[in-house]
C-alpha cells in the first residue's frame, strides 16, 4: 500500500485530482479512488469533499474488496514507480509543461489502472506521439486556468482492454 501511495503522489492542482477521484468512484474502482483522495489530502488537507469521498471509498473497500485480477494490479507497479520517481524528482524542477489532457503522468497512471501490464507500451506510445497530437490539434480543450490543451484520453487507446 505504501508503494501505491508514493507512486500516486502529485503536485498538481487538487481540483483536477478530485475530479479523477470522483470519476473513479463512479466507476466503482474504490482502491484507486482512495489513493487519489490521499493525494488530494496531501496537496490540500482539510477539504470536506475529499474527506467525504475518502470515507465513502474506505467504507466500500471494507464491504467489497477490489475485484481486479492480481496480475493486472501487479502490472501497475512499474508504471506507478516510474511516475512516482518522475513526480518527486523531475517534475518539481521542470514544472507542468505537458500540453495534453490528461497530462502524460496522469495518463500513465490511468492506463496502468485500466490495462495493467499493457500500460507500459501505452505510455511509451503516448510519449512518442505527443508532438503529433499537438501538431494535429484535433481536440482542443481549455483547462481551469484558461490554457489550451489537447484531449488525448486513455479510452481512445484501450482497444480490447476494456
Amino acid at each position: 500500500m505504501r508503494l501505491l501511495f508514493l507512486g500516486s503522489f502529485s503536485i498538481q492542482a487538487p481540483a483536477a485530482e478530485l475530479a479523477l477521484a470522483n470519476s473513479l468512484a463512479k466507476e466503482g474502482d474504490w482502491s484507486a479512488c482512495l489513493a487519489e483522495c490521499k493525494r488530494v489530502e496531501v496537496a490540500q488537507p482539510g477539504l470536506p469533499d475529499v474527506q467525504a469521498l475518502h470515507a465513502q471509498a474506505a467504507a466500500q473497500l471494507a464491504v467489497q474488496p477490489p475485484s481486479r485480477s492480481r496480475w493486472r494490479r501487479v502490472g501497475e507497479w512499474p508504471i506507478r514507480g516510474l511516475v512516482g520517481f518522475y513526480r518527486f524528482t523531475i517534475a518539481p524542477a521542470i514544472g507542468s509543461r505537458c500540453v495534453l489532457q490528461p497530462s502524460c503522468s496522469r495518463y500513465a497512471l490511468e492506463s496502468a489502472r485500466r490495462a495493467g501490464w499493457l500500460s507500459l507500451p501505452m505510455t511509451g506510445d503516448r510519449l512518442i506521439r505527443e508532438p503529433s497530437v499537438v501538431q494535429d490539434g484535433a481536440h482542443p480543450v481549455s483547462d481551469a486556468e484558461g490554457r489550451i490543451r489537447y484531449a488525448d484520453p486513455v479510452e481512445d487507446h484501450l482497444g480490447g482492454c476494456r
